[in-house]
């Protein structure tokens, strides 16, 4: 997710995921990277089960009376508001956000999810050199689907007592709706948030009563109203919302700023405009957010919700990471071995060796094809791509994929029939992928395998093919396509990072708005066996320091992307050490909100 200084999920991230993300990311990211499949059981049925209501009037009742006592002259200058391309505080200093995730057990839906964190864990962040939280909110917390407008007095004493901590040891934090009502958007499930008038309705006011609330309270740094909004048919539907609930949240509190993240997908499709999917919102104080989870088949290598494999290391000058799109310049090995009609066992073939001649011919990408397979079935397995130079020398392996997950490949059907899937028998071991069903030409894809080529080299490309009922007109195959590209070839590292983070900085700059890397992250695999997490995560921050980017990492505790593993008590022999120091070294000079005489609680 992320897909966010990936994507996915986000808590699910596709995505983000995540910090500057993407769609997934993202890639799928993302925070689509954290997040089981399927959105929020219960959040989105108990809307979207009834029929749809006509949507009411933008007219709410009055708001409670805000937290007493008012803030005292010393706190005021606490109180953040954008400037420029800036966030600044109420002295008019410069503040740079730097801190982690609070995910709150939000998609388990823990109204209290009193075992993620307690006080030691706002100590333990000011350790770091962090000066802010963001902190994932479920709807749930305040509000049940059964009483909607009843908001919970003990989701409101959860919620102060933890102000109260982060005031205490001078840490921001920022308020995010990560699960609304209608439900988790970053895997595209949360439709009934768009299609169901009511439920954004029940959003508008929740985010006006905690606005009025929290109106006086100088360690919320900003109202993060939406996570990784997926809406179900336009971007208008989320610009839509998103100045419908400022204004509310204008209607009581005029002084915190509103946080607004980009689309991050429409109808389930993870594609950017020229915008990169931002747009701006009618209020002066309000910052812009997205998720940066790049690249995507890296930092959501081997989790399962978005199916993808090994994902390999970082840096990798052999690993394509690029943006924009190709150009098919019909240069393949359609001479390729073919499987025969019929019953075919698991057979090794060997494609021919094609020549990186034409100039155009700057990525290679390896095809699956399953032509006219219609009633049978065909599998794949184990691709190995070998490099020759000019004299025809073998250079080594660029590519070796072991075919078990779908994540990273794509079904391409020219009428629409067929399918792909996996299975579990593999050539060795378990795990394949599969075709069947096509009466058309067909294949599978993979960006996340395609190579950079270097001019007068040959590659060819060998695997593993098997076939049931397999008819004599089918085309079946493993072919390599040469491709073109409108954009630079960059391949995986600082360089790549850079120019991806420049896409959503470019939007900002151009605006004359501020922009906050809400979420960037790995999955724990990536700090393992020599992955160059650490690199990474070092890479993105010193690049975040130079654009004097705020950002929040994903995430403090969760099993997947956390500073400390599982989802009980923390318990801190599963940290991630080696990251938790690395963000000590980089931020121990962090700025730290000014320090406040006494901690004040809410309450009402």
């Amino acid at each position: 997710m992320a897909p966010l200084l990936l994507t996915a999920d986000t808590g699910v991230v596709f995505g983000r995921a995540l910090l500057v993300t993407t769609g997934l990311a993202i890639a799928l990211g993302a925070c689509a990277a954290t997040n089981p499949p399927g959105g929020v059981a219960g959040a989105s049925s108990a809307a979207g089960d009834a029929p749809p209501p006509t949507a009411s009037p933008d007219v709410l009742p009055p708001p409670p009376p805000p937290l007493p006592p008012a803030p005292t002259a010393a706190e005021v200058p606490l109180l953040l508001s954008r400037s420029g391309e800036h966030i600044i505080d109420q002295a008019g200093r410069p503040v740079v956000l730097r801190g982690v995730a609070f995910g709150n057990q939000v998609w388990g839906h823990r109204a209290l999810p009193v075992t993620h964190h307690g006080e030691i864990d706002f100590e333990r962040v000011r350790a770091m050199g962090m000066n802010a939280i963001r902190f994932y909110m479920y709807y749930g917390t305040l509000e049940d689907d059964a009483a909607p407008g009843i908001y919970k007095p003990a989701g409101w004493k959860w919620l102060d007592q933890n102000l109260a901590w982060a005031r205490k040891h001078g840490v921001y934090l920022i308020l995010n709706m990560h699960v609304p009502p209608g439900g988790f958007q970053s895997n595209g499930e949360g439709q009934a948030l768009w299609d169901v008038p009511a439920n954004q309705d029940r959003l508008v006011a929740l985010w006006r009563e905690i606005a009025a609330r929290y109106v006086g309270q100088p360690m919320v740094a900003g109202y993060d109203i939406l996570n990784e909004p997926g809406v179900s048919k336009s971007k208008a539907q989320w610009q839509a919302l998103a100045n419908r609930i400022t204004r509310a949240i204008r209607e009581v509190d005029g002084r915190h700023i509103v946080i607004v993240e980009r689309v991050n997908s429409i109808a389930k499709q993870w594609t950017n405009d020229a915008d990169m999917n931002f747009f701006l919102v009618d209020d002066p104080n309000v910052v812009y957010t997205f998720h940066f989870y790049e690249p995507f088949p890296y930092t959501h290598q081997l989790a399962g919700w978005v199916q993808m494999g090994e994902g390999g290391k970082y840096p990798d000058e052999t690993k394509m990471a690029r943006a924009g799109d190709t150009d098919w310049l019909n240069i393949a090995t359609f001479d390729s071995p073919r499987l025969p009609a019929g019953d075919t066992d698991w057979t090794h073939t060997e494609g021919p060796r094609l020549p990186a001649t034409d100039p155009r011919a700057v990525i290679g990408h390896v095809s699956l094809v399953g032509k006219k397979v219609a009633g049978g079935r065909v599998w794949f397995d184990d691709l190995v791509v070998e490099e020759f130079d000019g004299r025809g020398n073998p250079l080594g392996e660029v590519l070796r994929a072991d075919l078990k997950l779908l994540g990273g490949w794509y079904f391409w059907s020219d009428n629409h029939s067929g399918r792909a899937a996996t299975d579990f028998d593999g050539h060795v071991g378990n795990g394949s992928l599969t075709i069947q069903g096509t009466t058309g030409d067909a294949n599978l894809g993979s960006w996340q395998n395609e190579f950079p080529l270097r001019a007068g080299h040959s590659y060819a490309v060998s695997g593993w093919m098997k076939g049931r009922q397999v008819p004599a007109d089918a085309q079946v195959q493993i072919r390599l396509d040469f491709l073109g590209s409108g954009a630079p070839i960059q391949v995986r590292n600082k360089a790549f990072l850079a120019s991806e983070l420049d896409r959503y900085l470019a939007w900002g700059h151009a605006h004359g708005v501020p922009l906050f890397l809400g979420e960037f992250g790995l999955f724990r695999p990536c700090f393992e066996n020599d992955r160059g997490g650490l690199r990474w995560v070092e890479d993105m921050l010193d690049l975040a320091a130079q654009a004097g980017l705020s950002f929040t990492y994903h995430a403090y505790h969760e099993d997947g992307f956390g500073l400390y593993g599982g989802n009980g008590v923390i318990d801190p022999s599963r940290a991630n050490q080696p990251l938790i120091d690395l963000f000590t070294r980089k931020l121990a000079d962090g700025d730290r909100p000014p320090a406040a005489t006494k901690a004040r609680s809410g309450g009402r």
